[in-house]
C-alpha cells in the first residue's frame, strides 16, 4: 500500500463576472442578471443562484461562442453545481459539471475540468435495483487465464499474524519484494493453500520504485525471475500475479515507458514458465495528479486481469485526521466521497469491457494506530457496502482481497481484522451473504442482475437497492406492488422480497422509490409478469 504524495495547486477558474470588465458580444439583458446572480452566490442563495443562473445560461444559447461568452457561462455553471448539490439533486448538478468542462477547456483551466470530470463520478449516486438470479451466463465472461466463468473470490493477504482463509474465501494473497525476496522461503506459507481449492495471489513488488523497474530490465534479474516463475508453476493452483502494483503513485514515480517494458518482461517469462499464472496490471485506485492509470498499461496481450488497490478511508492523512477541503475530499474519495464503488467505476468502464476486475489490496481502516481515533462503525459501515455490493454493482469484478495486515506504523491506519471483533465479524458475516461468491475454484454461485433484466422461475424474488449519496443524510427505500407498500428499509441492502405463489398470473406494477434525508428522491418504475408456466419477468416501465 502507499501513500500519494503531491501536492496540487486546483484553480477552479479565472472569474470573469466582476464588474468593470469590458466584454464582445454579449446580449444586452445579461448585465440585469450579473449582479443579482453574483449577489446571490455571496450570500450562498441556493434558490436564487438556481433560477439566475439558468436565466444567464438561456441567453446565450445563440450567443458567438468567444472567450467572454465560455468565461461567464463556466462560472455560472461553477456556481449552480453546488446549489444543485445542496438540494440534493445530482442530476443537474452533473450536467452543469458537464456543461462547463468544454468552456473550461475553451479557457485553459485544465485543473478545473479535472476537477470538474471527477465530481461527475464522485456525485452520481449510481441509483438502481438489483435482483437475485440462478441464471449466471448473465455475468460478463472474457476467457482470461484463471477467471471464473461467474461469480467472485473473496479473500485476504496471509501472514503469520492473519487469521488462515476460511471456507468462505476463495483466494489468498501473498507479497514479495521483487529482486530482495526469494519466494521460495515463503513457501511454508504459501504451499498450504496450493491444493486446487483456492486461487493464489502473489504481489510482486518493486522495494525501490521506479530503480527497481531498471534492475529488472538488466539481464542480471533473469534466473532470479526465472526462478520466481518455476516456483509458481510448481503450485498445484491457479495463480494472478501483480507486477509492480501501484506503479502510478509511487513516491520514486515509475516512468510509464520503463514500467511498461520492465512488465512485458517479466510477463515474458511468466509465460514462458508458468503455465498457471494469470498477469495482472494493477495501479492505485486514484493516480499521481500529473499521471494517468492509463499511461503505465502494457497493453491487452500482455494483461490477463486489471486489478486496483482501493481503500476508502475516511480521512486523506490519518496522521492528520481531520477533513480537507471540499475538493480534495472529493477527488481523492475521503469522507462523504468514500463510497468506494463510486471509486472503482473509473477503472470498470476503461478495462471493464474486456478484462476482469480484481480488488488486489483495500479496506477501511478502523483506527488510526498510536491515537484515539476510533473508526470502527465507519469502517463496518464502509466493508458492508463494499462486500454487498462490488459483484452486484459491477459483474465484471471477479475478486477481491482485503489488507488484512498490521503495518505497526504510528499515526498509520489500522486494516488487521485480528485487532477489531466487529469489524472482523462485518466482514465475515457480509462475504457469507453474498450469494456470489467463491468459496472454491469450480463453484457455481448465483448472480445478480439488474431488475429489469430478470427473468427465472426461483419462487422467492429478491430485491435489492443501491443508492451512493455523496451525504451524510441516510436513504430510505420504499417498494410499492400493485399501490401497496411491501416493504421500506432504511439499511443496506435495501431489500424486498417477493413470494411467487402470492403472485396472480400476468402483470404487476413495482414502484421503487429511493429518498434521500437531503432531498434527494429517484423512482424507478417496473412492470413484473408472472406467465404460466410460473416465469417471472422484470422489465423497466
Amino acid at each position: 500500500m502507499k501513500k500519494i504524495f503531491v501536492s496540487v495547486l486546483l484553480t477552479a477558474g479565472l472569474s470573469v463576472m466582476s464588474g468593470g470588465s469590458v466584454f464582445g458580444a454579449i446580449p444586452q439583458a445579461y448585465w440585469q442578471y450579473q449582479q443579482p446572480f453574483l449577489d446571490a452566490a455571496a450570500a450562498n442563495n441556493t434558490d436564487e443562484i438556481i433560477r439566475l443562473g439558468t436565466e444567464i445560461s438561456s441567453l446565450f444559447v445563440n450567443a458567438p461562442n468567444d472567450a467572454d461568452k465560455a468565461g461567464i457561462l463556466y462560472s455560472t455553471y461553477e456556481k449552480m453545481y453546488p446549489a444543485y448539490e445542496k438540494k440534493g439533486n445530482y442530476e443537474k448538478a452533473i450536467a452543469c459539471l458537464k456543461a462547463l468542462i468544454p468552456y473550461g477547456q475553451q479557457l485553459g483551466f485544465s485543473d478545473g475540468v479535472k476537477i470538474a470530470k471527477e465530481r461527475i463520478q464522485k456525485i452520481d449516486p449510481m441509483t438502481e435495483v438489483y435482483a437475485l438470479t440462478q441464471n449466471t451466463n448473465t455475468t460478463p465472461y472474457y476467457g482470461m487465464k484463471n477467471e471464473p466463468k461467474s461469480g467472485i473470490y473473496f479473500g485476504r493477504v496471509q501472514s503469520e499474524t492473519a487469521e488462515p482463509a476460511s471456507s468462505q474465501e476463495g483466494i489468498v494473497s501473498f507479497y514479495v519484494e521483487c529482486l530482495q525476496e526469494d519466494i521460495k522461503e515463503y513457501d511454508y506459507l504459501i504451499r498450504p493453500y496450493a491444493d486446487g481449492k483456492r486461487v493464489i495471489h502473489i504481489a510482486l513488488n518493486m522495494p525501490q520504485e521506479n530503480d527497481s523497474l531498471k534492475k529488472v530490465l538488466d539481464s542480471s534479474s533473469d534466473s532470479y525471475l526465472q526462478s520466481t516463475m518455476q516456483y509458481l508453476s510448481s503450485l498445484n493452483c491457479p495463480v494472478l500475479l501483480r507486477i509492480g502494483g501501484e506503479m502510478d503513485v509511487w513516491t520514486n514515480l515509475a516512468d510509464p515507458a520503463l514500467f511498461k517494458e520492465a512488465y512485458i518482461k517479466i510477463a515474458t517469462i511468466a509465460r514462458n514458465h508458468a503455465s498457471n499464472v494469470a498477469l495482472l496490471f494493477s495501479p492505485n485506485i486514484v493516480s499521481n495528479w500529473n499521471v494517468e492509470q492509463e499511461q503505465y498499461y502494457p497493453g491487452d496481450q500482455y494483461v490477463d486481469w486489471v486489478g486496483v488497490s482501493l481503500y476508502y478511508n475516511k480521512y486523506r492523512n490519518a496522521s492528520n485526521p481531520t477533513a480537507m477541503e471540499d475538493f480534495e475530499e472529493m477527488y481523492y474519495g475521503n469522507g462523504i466521497y468514500s463510497h468506494p464503488l463510486t471509486a472503482l467505476k473509473k477503472i470498470v468502464d476503461c478495462y471493464g469491457d474486456r478484462k476482469p476486475i480484481i480488488i488486489t489490496e483495500g479496506g477501511a481502516g478502523h483506527h488510526i494506530s498510536g491515537s484515539g481515533v476510533d473508526l470502527t462503525g465507519y469502517a463496518q459501515n464502509r466493508l458492508k457496502e463494499f462486500y454487498t455490493y462490488v459483484n452486484m454493482v459491477y459483474p465484471q469484478v471477479k475478486g477481491a482481497i482485503y489488507f488484512d495486515a498490521d503495518l505497526g506504523e504510528s499515526n498509520e491506519y489500522v486494516y488487521a481484522l485480528s485487532q477489531n471483533a466487529a469489524v472482523n465479524t462485518t466482514y465475515k458475516n457480509t462475504i457469507s451473504n453474498n450469494k456470489g461468491a467463491l468459496s472454491t475454484i469450480g463453484a457455481t454461485p448465483m448472480a445478480y442482475v439488474k431488475a429489469e433484466a430478470y427473468q427465472d422461475t426461483l419462487d422467492t424474488i429478491s430485491l435489492y437497492g443501491y443508492c451512493a449519496l455523496p451525504s451524510d443524510s441516510g436513504v430510505t427505500v420504499t417498494y410499492t406492488l400493485d399501490d401497496a407498500v411491501i416493504a421500506t428499509q432504511t439499511q443496506m441492502p435495501y431489500g424486498c422480497e417477493i413470494q411467487k405463489n402470492a403472485l396472480t398470473q400476468g402483470s404487476h406494477t413495482l414502484t421503487v422509490t429511493f429518498k434521500g434525508g437531503n432531498g434527494y428522491e429517484k423512482i424507478k418504475n417496473f412492470v413484473l409478469t408472472k406467465d404460466a408456466s410460473g416465469v417471472v419477468t422484470i422489465k423497466s416501465k
